[in-house]
């Protein structure tokens, strides 16, 4: 008998080996097809305005202006400022933390799913993670985002490894990846870390684990949480003037409100990036209904507190912010802390399909389910990788510099609804030397001695948010016919317009921003409008100013010109008022 069972054992194990030995192809594929969607888009797009911000104190040497420029936790831009100093300037330079961070999150994603012992749903897995739309888009994004999910996923493998081995080596990993998460963003990982706790703290009082396993880890979740989490909240809800209202009167009185916030806009936000919802609402919801994988899927200590940190940050978004939500709202890089999630709950999904006790026509259902949700991102990848996602001011740049005059007066616009905030000009501090001179029109006071005394006025039009609607990410130009002006450019999401009538220096700034004022209308047009009427003011032509003021309110909507009348008064912005 026993003759007879060691070789079954062996041949059993052998069978495992070789399945495991077979499944790492996939993996490692799928990490690489990863890793070069990610360069290729780290290369290609655009920086972003909230890039060049973050990137703008980098060449710095000053450590206080590179962690303070930001108003963030301070790895990722002394990260960042390193590598800048190490490698010089640079589109992947520049971009080389997230570029690294997301690649090392495909690595250590494939190390827990073979440590799981899944097999190729855990490669299946790997391979939704590397082709993901938001995955792809966020590894390459000059700010925190990739780098606290990486933490995120070293401090699950070196738990994971802790719990199976019991060796100090996986303990201290955790506990410097647990020191690294509220040192580089705050909301998710001070969120992932308590539920780690408690979780830890259930499964234990389940059976799972012993506490002399999981008390370690969770004194490291809890004392990370106090001593930095906390201080670390506090310091940067003080320096973002705490636009948190915690009260109960403010949670009811946005809970209304919140909640047709979520329903109307986070939840299409959500199906647009995790692209062919319907498939995928289909696989969570089998993930759920069938027995199999929603009991798998529970029984991932990661799964909880991956999920916790993205779903506490979206509620307390939307329920505590006391921001408008057209004013901040909710944007496709929080929805990329879903991820780790939504990608294991296919996996759970997937086990079902590589189960052989399962019925056939079940497992062939599902995996045609399965492919059809990765397949489904594929179109949403490509566009991310070939087309720019935010306008590119090199190009921008390079046709300022190269066609238009050197005493050329430029005046840059991104028309937005009343309120919102405007966004300088981008282009200098990377593209441009000191010529042409340009000026960004934005809900602020305007003097008139900022401007040259003379040189040739053109305009300079980005056509994101010239149209109704909030900003969104258009990217047609804004082609209107101005009077006394010509359109001479047209590049993606932004036009050029050069004099028509020679309009000249200081005059010429006035004339211009009247009549594009008037034509970008009330809404998307007042600040031109305050602009020119305080130009002519200083002119010693207040009467035209008025005019222009009056015609203005005049041709507004009611609503329209109230909220006009708010933001002046707060930004003190009409020279009469």
């Amino acid at each position: 008998m026993g003759a007879v069972a060691a070789p079954a054992t062996r041949n059993a194990g052998d069978t495992v080996a070789g399945r495991r030995a077979g499944d790492i192809g996939w993996y490692v594929t799928g990490v690489l097809v990863g890793a070069a969607l990610i360069v290729t888009t780290a290369f290609r797009q655009p920086y972003s305005y909230d890039e060049l911000t973050q990137i703008a104190p980098f060449g710095s040497n000053n450590l206080v202006e590179i962690v303070t420029a930001t108003r963030q936790p301070p790895i990722d831009p002394l990260l960042g400022a390193l590598f800048r100093h190490l490698f010089g300037q640079g589109q992947l330079q520049q971009r080389l933390v997230p570029v690294l961070a997301g690649i090392g999150i495909l690595v250590l994603l494939s190390l827990l799913l073979r440590r799981l012992h899944l097999g190729l749903a855990g490669a299946f897995g790997v391979w939704v993670l590397a082709t993901a739309p938001l995955m792809v888009r966020y590894s390459a994004y000059a700010r925190p985002y990739a780098l606290p999910l990486f933490f995120m996923l070293l401090f699950c493998y070196a738990v994971h490894r802790w719990l199976d081995e019991r060796r100090p080596g996986w303990l201290v990993l955790a506990g410097g990846a647990a020191v690294a998460l509220p040192l580089t963003r705050v909301p998710e990982p001070t969120v992932f870390l308590g539920v780690m706790a408690v979780t830890l703290g259930w499964f234990t009082v389940r059976g799972r684990f012993t506490w002399s396993q999981t008390l370690p880890v969770a004194a490291i979740c809890l004392g990370v949480l106090f001593v930095l989490g906390v201080p670390m909240y506090l310091i940067l809800a003080y320096t973002a003037d705490n636009f948190l209202d915690t009260s109960p009167t403010g949670f009811f009185g946005r809970l209304g409100e919140g909640s047709v916030e979520i329903a109307t806009s986070v939840v299409p936000l959500l199906a647009y990036w995790y692209s062919w919802w319907p498939v995928a609402a289909v696989a969570l919801i089998a993930t759920l209904a069938l027995t199999a994988s929603r009991r798998r899927l529970f029984s991932w200590l990661i799964w909880w507190p991956l999920l916790a940190g993205p779903v506490a940050f979206l509620l307390v978004y939307h329920y505590l912010n006391e921001y408008p939500f057209e004013t901040l709202p909710y944007r496709a890089r929080a929805a990329f802390f879903f991820l780790p999630a939504f990608v294991l709950l296919l996996v759970a999904l997937a086990t079902v399909v590589t189960d052989r006790a399962a019925g056939r026509w079940l497992r062939v259902g599902l995996a045609v389910l399965l492919v059809g949700v990765l397949v489904g991102q594929f179109r949403l990848t490509t566009t991310n990788v070939v087309a720019n996602a935010a306008p590119d001011f090199g190009e921008v740049s390079a046709a300022l510099t190269d066609d238009l005059p050197e005493d050329a007066i430029v005046l840059y616009g991104r028309p937005s609804p009343v309120g919102q905030t405007r966004q300088p000009f981008l282009g200098r501090p990377r593209y441009m030397g000191d010529t042409p001179f340009v000026a960004t029109i934005e809900n602020e006071p305007v003097d008139l001695q900022t401007f040259p005394r003379s040189g040739p006025v053109y305009v300079v039009i980005n056509g994101q948010c010239a149209r109704p609607g909030r900003c969104e990410a258009s990217r047609e130009p804004w082609d209107e016919q101005v009077p006394g002006f010509r359109l001479t450019h047209e590049l993606e999401r932004i036009t050029i317009y050069e004099p028509a009538l020679g309009q000249d220096g200081r005059r010429g700034v006035a004339q211009a921003l009247a009549e594009f004022g008037a034509t970008l209308g009330p809404e998307f047009g007042y600040p031109e409008t305050f602009a020119s009427a305080s130009l002519y003011e200083q002119l010693g032509q207040p009467a035209r100013g008025r005019a222009l003021i009056s015609r203005m309110y005049g041709d507004a909507e009611p609503d329209v010109a109230e909220d006009i009348r708010v933001v002046a008064d707060a930004e003190d912005i009409d020279p009469f008022g």
